[in-house]
């Protein structure tokens, strides 16, 4: 039985360096014994729905919150369980040691969206994994899901619709990653458009020609910004520290970010400043009235941008819906005598919204009728 109390408390001064690799080499194989046996358990897990018993949104919300985890590190192993959990032959190989984790982990991300494919293709895949490292498997998996994809290119239109997604992930250095599958005609009508706004950089101009790549994007910056959408309205909360670039003696106080969708750089939210309309939301001290008392149940805009704030979003345990999801819910409802002030007013996603309503006592006998 391998100690862990035991390794932490050794002493490893005067080792020699093959000791130390020895050491390190005998902890990253429990550890890959570990992770094996917690995919097995998550994949279990998530089959039989454990994570919704106490109103969690997803399986890696529930995760998010009761484990130490990121939302990334927990997605990818809630699909790495769903995989094992549908694909006998590949829990098989996970379990004796045939492919590592890592194998799996990669399986996953790059059976997302195709997983039926895949399941076709297991045994091909398997044999590739048991035969190359973790490193080379990556390359051999990116293959697989270009045929993946060609596979799914050949199915009946109806099937290839509902394989429609795009998905926008925040990214490091303030920057976020969009993925998704549109048909090929909408593609093309976008690459055109892009195109349009941004054309191929002179090749004797000032500076060197843009890559394509970059050069849409850029394209798609300022459709964004200036093109024919509608108009939209987005919160950033900065704060006082933040925004005079001092460090804050305690990091979880400090804000600067767009709600709902995570931190950005001073820079960002300097030029977010220059052409928006600014409020003032203190946390000492009145600048808008937020307390509206028994005047009206309707809640304000001040209101609406304090709960964001303060709340971050829904307030059910294990729910991580964003506040823009979120309704302004009466904790004593308004027509029980339930004052439209922050300290009554909590935020919740419909869901949870729907489900406190339910779970609440009608109204006092005088209003009943």
């Amino acid at each position: 039985m391998f100690d862990l109390a035991e390794v932490a408390a050794e002493d490893r001064t005067g080792w020699s360096a093959a000791a130390r690799s020895a050491r390190v080499l005998e902890l990253l194989e429990v550890q890959e014994q570990v992770r094996a046996e917690v995919i097995r358990c998550v994949g279990e897990w998530d089959a039989d729905l454990a994570w919704a018993a106490d109103g969690a949104r997803s399986p890696a919300s529930w995760l998010v919150r009761h484990a130490r985890t990121t939302a990334a590190e927990a997605r990818e192993l809630v699909r790495a369980g769903r995989l094992v959990q549908s694909n006998t032959a590949t829990a098989k190989a996970l379990t004796a040691g045939d492919i590592s984790s890592s194998h799996v982990a990669i399986a996953a991300r790059a059976a997302r969206h195709v997983e039926d494919v895949y399941a076709e293709h297991e045994d091909v895949i398997l044999d590739a994994a048991r035969a190359l490292s973790a490193q080379d498997f990556r390359t051999a998996a990116a293959h697989w899901r270009s045929i993946a994809d060609d596979v799914v290119g050949r199915e009946p239109p109806e099937h290839r619709f509902d394989r429609r997604h795009l998905t926008i992930t925040d990214a490091f250095d303030d920057m976020a990653m969009i993925d998704g599958l549109v048909s090929r005609d909408t593609a093309a009508r976008l690459g055109a458009q892009l195109d349009v706004i941004e054309p191929p950089d002179p090749a004797d101009g000032p500076i060197s020609p843009r890559p394509l790549g970059v050069r849409r994007a850029d394209a798609f910056e300022r459709w964004v910004d200036d093109g024919d959408t509608p108009s939209v309205t987005v919160f950033a909360i900065a704060d006082i520290d933040s925004l005079e670039q001092r460090m804050p003696a305690d990091l979880t106080t400090g804000r600067c970010e767009i709600v709902g969708e995570g931190s950005v750089s001073l820079a960002t939210m300097q030029r977010l400043l220059c052409d928006c309309s600014v409020s003032r939301v203190l946390m000492r001290g009145t600048s808008v009235v937020l307390d509206l008392g028994r005047a009206t149940p309707v809640v304000s805009e001040s209101q609406r941008r304090a709960l964001a704030v303060r709340d971050g979003g829904c307030t059910e345990p294990g729910c991580d819906a964003p506040p823009q999801w979120c309704d302004a819910h009466h904790k004593v409802h308004w027509t029980r005598g339930g004052p439209t002030d922050l300290d009554n007013l909590e935020l919740r996603c419909r869901r949870h919204h729907v489900a406190a309503h339910r779970n609440r006592r009608g109204p006092p006998a005088s209003l009943a009728a």
